[in-house]
């Protein structure tokens, strides 16, 4: 099954990730230190935010590799409530912002039929300006349609299409080496959309549960990835997401040992068992919640 591996990576400081990594030109704010220096790194690394590639003499020591070669790491940006990426799709490749959603199934964003759509990030996506293009024709001789609602409310109405699509910066050039993780994905083109997604700062939406239809399961179908894991690491300022594997530079440090939690088993959901709930005042105290 796909594993869906999310971790939060507030500490250290700006140094300790520059002495690794060798980039130069960071933010002012904190960013996880990837703590030690023995393990695997990626041959590239695409750090939040920066957009910068750096290139990553490689280790001999794979005693704690999680990722192989055909893992990829990439940044996630924060948007109002929400995290998201740039996917690139179709040929030439045109830029779409979507939400990060481990809750559904479908990636959906607004095409060039849309009305009413909003005003995102980016463009809406034009079938008629890609060379790779398909759409499925269903019953009536019309394009296959997908829709999709979600608790809060907000909803889609999409027909289906086929094209090349993988996952990058801010555009080509920030991530040189993530056309190599493109596949042929099955996404919806956008007709109709209702609630947030008319006023969200991002164009759509890339659901990512254990499906058949989300990228992971796509990137390891293709071949293009050796295991359906993905690894999403957030922060306040956006984070980084992993395809491929799980890199354990991003925990906080070897003495806090990250904590593993059974996926409950479903077809459609990452589902795990709460037993119980702790939260910290403002005064400190802490208090326990009972489920």
């Amino acid at each position: 099954a796909a594993i869906a591996y999310v971790i939060h990576c507030e500490r250290r400081n700006n140094q300790d990730f520059r002495q690794l990594l060798g980039v130069r030109h960071l933010k002012a704010s904190r960013l996880e230190s990837w703590m030690d220096p023995s393990l695997p790194q990626p041959e590239y690394i695409h750090q939040l935010g920066h957009h910068k590639v750096s290139r990553q003499a490689k280790s001999t020591d794979h005693s704690h590799r999680l990722l192989d070669a055909s893992h990829e790491i990439l940044p996630i940006f924060p948007g109002r409530g929400s995290h998201y990426s740039f996917v690139f799709v179709g040929t030439p490749p045109q830029r779409q912002s979507v939400i990060i959603d481990t809750g559904s199934h479908y990636t959906a964003f607004p095409c060039s039929q849309c009305m009413y759509c909003g005003e995102h990030t980016d463009p809406y996506w034009s079938s008629t300006n890609s060379s790779t293009a398909s759409i499925p024709i269903c019953i009536n001789d019309e394009p296959c349609r997908i829709s999709q609602s979600y608790t809060e409310g907000s909803s889609w109405t999409a027909f289906k299409v086929m094209d090349q699509l993988w996952v990058g910066g801010t555009d080509v050039a920030a991530s040189p080496e993530a056309v190599k993780y493109s596949v042929d994905f099955y996404f919806g083109c956008q007709t109709i959309v209702t609630g947030l997604f008319r006023i969200q700062l991002e164009n759509g939406i890339m659901g990512m549960s254990p499906s058949i239809d989300t990228l992971p399961y796509q990137l390891k179908t293709q071949g293009v990835t050796t295991t359906r894991m993905f690894g999403l690491c957030f922060r306040s300022d956006g984070g980084i997401l992993t395809l491929g594997g799980v890199d354990q530079r991003l925990h906080r440090s070897n003495k806090e040992k990250l904590g593993y939690a059974v996926m409950k088993k479903s077809s459609s959901y990452f589902g795990v068992t709460i037993l119980d709930v702790l939260f910290v005042t403002q005064q400190q105290q802490q208090q326990e919640i009972k489920p």
